[in-house]
């Protein structure tokens, strides 16, 4: 018996009488960044992604115009665009991480002065209701694209200090002081805020909307904006290397009956996590036909055996290939993913000589 790691081997040189057979395991998976643990909201370390699109941004000067009164939108940053990538996350839930805000900046409205009622809805499909949290003394509806997933909350201000939570898809009624002649008015800021899950959270998956702004009274006012949304966190990865084993000569008398079996060997694949705990999802195919669901792998171009063919099993029982498993150890270190192989007889008449079967383990960390 040999094995080999992190490259592919050929089966040993054929015998008249003996069946032999290799199998491998290439690897596969992603390569993100690890994450560390997040210590607090004061010491969080985020950089820029490049995932997002580029996207429109009102440049120079629009004018709108209403019956009542005209406005003239300045505003260099009216979009939320939110694609941080966070290098920690916090270990308590609903913890506030970080926010992207937009403006609505006004000008030469000659509007009378006072109060008037503004109308804020913001919609933003895709993202599911988790519940309300608290927020420096606010109630606020979370969303969220998965269940693990970064919580995801909105409000709209005129005032730091009478900031209004949004939920979407409901139009918000704002009071919004103006000021009399068409100075500058008032920025109208609407935000996407981030709070934690608690632990270690997925990238959200993307999602766009769009916030309006109205007034009736003075439709000069009125403006809408684009909300990109997507927040990452890049995942713990477990460098590996392919593995190749080669199994025991066999006997024509050990497989003297279709359905027998021989020559069993342990197999594993090692993950080598460094110090944080991984989670990830893995699935074992076979290479041969990416469709089989059963446990015998395909033989490969270069076998002439026939009649028997390498199974594989798992915790004591036949794989089933495209199954997806979770793999959550809870912590760092070394993890080997264990396997079984051996001989199996078909139904085929049985002829000697080199018998293959390829694998391969996909792990897609998150």
């Amino acid at each position: 018996m040999a094995a080999t790691m992190g490259h592919r081997r050929r089966g040993a040189n054929l015998r008249l009488d003996p069946i032999r057979s290799a199998f491998f395991f290439p690897l596969r998976g992603t390569n993100l960044s690890r994450a560390a643990e997040f210590a607090n909201a004061g010491d969080k370390h985020v950089s820029r992604g490049q995932l997002r699109p580029r996207l429109a941004v009102l440049a120079g000067v629009l004018v709108f115009s209403g019956t009542a009164a005209a406005c003239e939108h300045y505003t260099a940053f009216p979009d939320v665009v939110l694609d941080t990538v966070f290098t920690n996350a916090p270990e308590d839930p609903q913890r506030f991480m970080i926010q992207e805000r937009g403006r609505s900046s006004l000008r030469r409205c000659s509007f009378p002065g006072g109060p008037i009622p503004v109308f804020v809805r913001l919609d933003v499909p895709g993202l599911t209701y988790v519940g309300d949290l608290q927020y420096q003394g606010r109630t606020y509806a979370s969303y969220a694209t998965s269940e693990d997933s970064a919580l995801l909350a909105f409000d709209v201000y005129w005032k730091e200090a009478d900031r209004k939570p949004l939920r979407l898809g409901e139009e918000l009624e704002m009071e919004y002081e103006t000021t009399a002649g068409d100075g500058v008015q008032y920025v109208i800021s609407y935000t996407a805020l981030v709070f934690s899950r608690g632990g270690r959270m997925r990238t959200s998956s993307i999602r766009t909307g769009s916030i309006s702004l109205r007034s009736p009274a003075h439709p000069g006012l009125d403006s809408s904006a684009p909300y990109y949304l997507a927040p990452q966190f890049p995942a713990v990865t477990c460098p590996v290397r392919d593995v190749s084993e080669t199994l025991q000569d066999v006997q024509w008398a050990e497989l003297s009956t279709p359905g027998s079996t021989a020559k069993e060997k342990p197999v594993a694949v090692r993950l080598n996590c460094g110090t944080d705990a991984p989670r990830a999802q893995i699935t074992l195919t076979d290479a041969g036909d990416p469709k089989n669901s059963g446990s015998q792998l395909t033989p490969t171009a270069d076998s002439n055996a026939k009649g028997v063919r390498v199974q594989l099993l798992q915790a004591g029982g036949e794989v089933n290939f495209g199954r997806i498993w979770n793999f959550e150890p809870g912590v760092g270190g070394t993890h080997d993913i264990a396997f079984t192989a051996r001989y199996i007889r078909t139904d085929e008449p049985l002829m000697p000589g080199l018998i293959k079967g390829e694998a391969v383990l996909n792990v897609s960390y998150w």
